[in-house]
């Protein structure tokens, strides 16, 4: 019962997230100005605290990285401080494996 459940809420996010990254992510990337995306992650950022904004910092690597775009990595390189990526891969450890 539990593995079902598990497995149908595993699938309806991902259809969330496909439909979020094909249709909403593309959206305000042509409407918002990349300044204000920038600001608005910086205060997204400072309200997450210490650890939410490390989980938002490994999942937008991740997404960068998944889409393939070059445009979209050398923006995350360029916009986030060298030390908070180079700790990416150790915070995802961290967060993610037991």
């Amino acid at each position: 019962e539990i593995s079902q459940l598990s497995t149908k809420l595993s699938k309806q996010l991902n259809v969330l997230r496909n439909l979020q990254e094909s249709l909403i992510v593309p959206s305000v990337a042509r409407i918002v100005p990349s300044g204000e995306q920038k600001s608005f992650n910086n205060r997204v950022l400072l309200k997450l605290g210490l650890l939410e904004s490390r989980v938002h910092l490994v999942g937008m690597h991740d997404a960068v990285w998944e889409s393939g775009l070059e445009e979209e990595k050398e923006t995350f390189e360029s916009d986030i401080p060298y030390v908070a990526r180079m700790m990416i891969e150790r915070w995802r450890k961290s967060l993610y494996l037991p």
